[in-house]
């Protein structure tokens, strides 16, 4: 079971979601900005999911409409009851929630292809685009077998931009950093984080899935205080920002 933040709701603040054991739903728990969460499971319509033994889970945008989706890694912990009854299967599926946009989420099955129904024992998930394509990729590490590579293919209508920090004052790897990307009349919240779901670490730079917005702007807060704007950042591209510095050149990135 595990723990990841993400802004679901687009309200600027970093909301939390929670795997649970087989029978309880994945929790999502709104943040006010205040240090209050409350419980959305229900409203949001991750409570009739209740089916598998969950772990590893990420709150990314994985279709790059501007909403980030749940992706979560399943699997039993109790191989000896997997000869006894279907319902207590070692290997499960993944479950994967499309954000709506509203606050509500919907399931969504064999439509995403087949690494989604690929039964495995997972445990840790890592979020990043590996092939540096514009999109999310996902690595699944599963039990007593080679982990999972799924290569993702957003829609090539909906835009997107990655943000690099880079430390200077602050630690070089900006952890802790947070990041406001406004775009279409939206606000997303990120943070760089050293680990995040179970037992792993995400590419450390940043994805904003922006829809059909083609800009996006960019406020950073770098972890000793200092605050940056970036305003109308073009999409399609990764921005590497050096606390205190601005825009920097970063490494070959190519859409390929």
């Amino acid at each position: 079971m595990c723990e990841q933040v993400g802004d679901y709701n687009l309200d600027g603040h970093l909301d939390l979601v929670k795997t649970h054991f087989i029978d309880q739903a994945t929790g999502i728990y709104s943040n006010d900005g205040k240090g209050n969460f409350d419980d959305r499971t229900t409203q949001a319509g991750l409570n009739n999911e209740t089916r598998y033994v969950s772990f590893g889970a990420g709150l990314v945008d994985l279709d790059n409409d501007g909403y980030p989706d749940i992706l979560i890694s399943t699997g039993s912990v109790y191989p000896e009851l997997d000869r006894i009854s279907p319902r207590y299967a070692l290997r499960t599926p993944r479950v994967l929630f499309r954000n709506r946009g509203d606050g509500t989420f919907a399931e969504v099955g064999s439509e995403a292809g087949p690494g989604i129904v690929a039964r495995h024992c997972g445990r840790g998930v890592a979020f990043g685009d590996f092939d540096n394509d514009g999109d999310m990729d996902v690595l699944i590490m599963n039990v007593n077998e080679p982990p999972s590579l799924l290569r993702n293919d957003a829609p090539a209508g909906n835009h997107w931009i990655k943000i690099r920090l880079e430390g200077v004052k602050s630690n070089r790897s900006a952890i802790g950093a947070r990041v406001l990307a406004r775009y279409g009349g939206k606000v997303q919240a990120q943070e760089v984080l050293s680990q995040s779901s179970y037992l792993s670490a995400s590419d450390p730079r940043l994805h904003f899935g922006l829809g059909a917005a083609t800009t996006a702007d960019i406020e950073i807060h770098w972890p000793l205080g200092l605050v940056e704007k970036y305003p109308s950042l073009a999409a399609g591209q990764l921005v590497t920002i050096r606390e205190g510095a601005g825009i920097v050149k970063g490494r070959p990135f190519s859409k390929s």
